[in-house]
């Protein structure tokens, strides 16, 4: 569909479903080497299977940071739908590993492939949905489950998916940008301990305003 994807030059217009994921308290480990990289490693790891099982491609790890897109290289109509099924598994390893992670899923329009000079190449995907994410992502450790999906992928998966709003990002001229929680995954596998762990900042998520980027940041009991 012309609509959906063109190719200029060396470059590609697609629409596409980005997974952004960082983990909780990980700089504490910064002191104990041999902690830090059997963790690390574990990490690597789960994400690496679980991106891969659902058919998604991952960026080199930077840190605790993972950014993997859908719909790329593999093409796939129900991208979203594997974006999100990717982020629960994620959430379960890491939680088996002791770990918490705040997640996110976004989708939309991207331009995509090999930028830079002669001499400094990297495969890269730009568009706003990569951004959105990255700003979904901080807030997910405010949601009790922790993993945030936009309009986008919430309207591609709320029929497989149980989600409820939990955020509204005013964007200015009356529009408004909606976050969805994802619930599930941990909340039938251990409710009781992700709810104490986060109870505090979802109650500040709940009443609080926040600013982030000069742009503000509501959840839905606040407006």
């Amino acid at each position: 569909n012309s609509k959906i994807e063109r190719q200029v030059g060396a470059l590609t217009h697609r629409t596409v479903s980005v997974l952004q994921m960082d983990i909780g308290g990980f700089h504490q480990l910064l002191d104990d080497d041999s902690s830090l990289i059997s963790i690390h490693s574990s990490v690597v790891l789960v994400t690496s299977q679980a991106i891969q099982t659902h058919g998604g491609l991952s960026t080199p790890f930077a840190g605790d940071k993972v950014l993997a897109f859908w719909n790329i290289r593999n093409l796939h109509s129900d991208h979203a739908a594997r974006c999100v099924a990717a982020a629960q598994e994620l959430q379960q390893a890491t939680h088996k590993l002791g770990l918490v992670v705040r997640l996110a899923c976004t989708g939309g329009p991207t331009t995509f492939g090999s930028m830079g000079t002669k001499t400094q190449r990297a495969f890269t995907v730009m568009g706003p949905c990569v951004p959105r994410g990255l700003v979904l992502q901080k807030l997910a450790k405010l949601i009790p489950f922790g993993i945030l999906v936009d309009h986008a992928i919430y309207s591609q998966i709320n029929i497989s998916t149980q989600c409820r709003l939990a955020l509204v990002l005013p964007l200015g001229e009356g529009k408004v940008e909606q976050a969805y929680e994802v619930i599930g995954g941990l909340q039938q596998a251990d409710d009781e301990w992700m709810y104490q762990l986060k109870e505090k900042e979802a109650e500040k998520a709940r009443h609080r305003r926040f600013e982030l980027g000069g742009k503000a940041l509501l959840s839905p009991s606040c407006i």
